[in-house]
Parts: structure tokens; C-alpha cells; sequence
């Protein structure tokens, strides 16, 4: 029993399974294989092999505790109040204590939760803030595959680490931690797109990126500047300018029942628009 399971989990892993649907079918075959040790332990039982016997029914259960708390951990995405394996984490120091999260938060490890501040990237000229607003994008199904494109050049051509900037578990479950829980991303709070521009294509302003001016491709469409629909907005009396463009999303890793836990997620963009009243 024990060479099948570990016959699956060296086949599962030829395969880009989610994080969530492994783990759910690791509980699955673990519970296949609980109720063989379960059968077994009753057979010694039945032939008097009491010592044996028990003390493979006592690893029964103390596996189907777990089993229990894993099921409702990945199916349901509850925590039963029953559950002691945190308890058990922070007695084996595989969680840092409050101290330490205090200690290692003052040595630069909250790198990756620092606010975005746009006078700092000025990958398309610097405009006056007061006259900047976040713009919210579509992105198409072909858009998304131009996106995953350009992507993958810039992390060939070395523009950004999706790493969690070098940090272990431990370090990531910190700043967990300490930012209440929110997702930390892999590339951390954004990375500016290398090139960028907005064409008007009928009533829609398409946003176009690549790596340089000579290779674009469309990634999204703008559908709202500021609170306001772009449909609304008289572009007769106003002019619109792309201020910026920011890859963000991706994978993330998030506090688990007993750790960390990394889970896949498309990149997606972020924008901001700068308007200028026509003379």
C-alpha cells in the first residue's frame, strides 16, 4: 500500500497540478490507506497479536485525526476548532514566534509590502499627480496570451525575479503575519511594463505593450478612469495620456493550517491615466 501512494506522488509530480488539488487528493489516498492499517490492526488483533495490533490501531487513529483536519482544511476551507496541528507548529519552532516576526521586520523584510510611489518610476515621462487617476482594464482571452508572451521575455530577459525576493517560508510567513494575511505576490507589489502606449481604436482606448516600441501587441482595454466609465468621459474636451502600466497578480503564497502555501493565479495589469484639458 505504502509503494502505491508513493508510486503516485513521484507521478504527480511529472504534473503542474495546483497546490489545493494535490493536496485534496493526497487526503483521498490517505484515507484509502488509513482504512488498510485500520485492517490490518484488527487482523492482528483477531489473532492475538495484541501488542501489534494495538499499536498499529493507536497509529490509525492518530493519522485519521489528521486525515479529519486536512478534509476539512481543502475541501472546505474551515478550520476545525479540534485542530492542534498550529499548536504543534509553533512548539516545534516551524512557526516564529511573536519576538522574532518583531526582530525580523525591523531588518528589511517587509520589502515587498511598500507602497507603490509612481514619482519613482517614470518609465513614460513624469506628469503632475494631481492630475493622474487609476485607470481599471479589460483584458480579453487573446489579450491574457499576449500578456503570458511578454511575460515570459521579461523574466528571460532578467527584468524581474518571481521568487518572493529570495525568501524562505519562514520569511514570507512573517510578513504574513505581520500585513494581517493579505497574499504576497512572487514579484512582489508590481514591476513597470519596459513599453507602453495608448491607441483610440474606434470608441476604445487599447493599451499596447512589449519590450520595445517596435514589438507591440495589445494587453487590455481601458474601461474606467477614476470612478468614471470611459464611455462617459467627452474625450473631445479632454486629452488622456498612458502614465503608467504595471504587471502585477501572479503566484502568491498565503498562511495555510500549518504554514505556507503557494497557489497559481494569472499576472494581470495595473494602470494610471494622466488628463489634460483641451486648450
Amino acid at each position: 500500500m505504502f509503494s502505491f501512494l508513493d508510486m503516485v506522488n513521484h507521478y504527480l509530480g511529472y504534473f503542474n497540478i495546483n497546490v489545493t488539488v494535490k493536496s485534496r487528493i493526497y487526503t483521498i489516498l490517505g484515507f484509502l490507506g488509513n482504512i488498510y492499517l485500520f485492517y490490518i490492526s484488527f487482523r492482528f488483533l483477531q489473532n492475538k497479536y495484541y501488542s501489534k495490533g494495538l499499536l498499529l490501531l493507536a497509529v490509525s487513529l492518530i493519522l485519521l485525526y489528521f486525515l479529519i483536519c486536512n478534509f476539512f482544511y481543502y475541501f472546505t476551507k474551515k478550520q476545525p476548532w479540534f485542530d492542534i496541528s498550529p499548536k504543534l507548529a509553533r512548539m516545534l519552532h516551524l512557526q516564529p514566534h511573536e519576538k522574532e516576526i518583531q526582530a525580523n521586520s525591523k531588518m528589511g523584510n517587509t520589502i515587498l509590502q511598500e507602497p507603490y510611489n509612481r514619482k519613482n518610476n517614470a518609465a513614460n515621462g513624469i506628469f503632475d499627480e494631481q492630475h493622474v487617476l487609476p485607470a481599471k482594464l479589460a483584458i480579453s482571452p487573446a489579450e491574457q496570451l499576449n500578456l503570458n508572451r511578454l511575460v515570459a521575455q521579461m523574466e528571460r530577459q532578467q527584468l524581474f525575479r518571481a521568487d518572493y525576493n529570495g525568501m524562505s517560508d519562514r520569511k514570507v510567513y512573517e510578513l504574513l503575519k505581520i500585513n494581517g494575511g493579505k497574499p504576497i505576490y512572487a514579484i512582489g507589489k508590481g514591476v513597470m511594463l519596459p513599453y507602453f502606449e495608448m491607441k483610440r481604436q474606434g470608441e476604445s482606448l487599447i493599451v499596447y505593450a512589449g519590450m520595445n516600441q517596435a514589438e507591440t501587441y495589445p494587453v487590455g482595454s481601458i474601461k474606467r478612469v477614476g470612478l468614471q466609465s470611459i464611455r462617459s468621459v467627452d474625450l473631445s474636451d479632454l486629452r488622456l495620456y498612458l502614465a503608467s502600466v504595471e504587471l502585477f497578480g501572479g503566484p502568491y503564497k498565503e498562511i495555510g493550517r500549518a504554514g505556507v502555501l503557494e497557489h497559481p493565479q494569472d499576472y494581470t495589469l495595473r494602470a494610471s491615466v494622466a488628463y489634460k484639458k483641451q486648450a
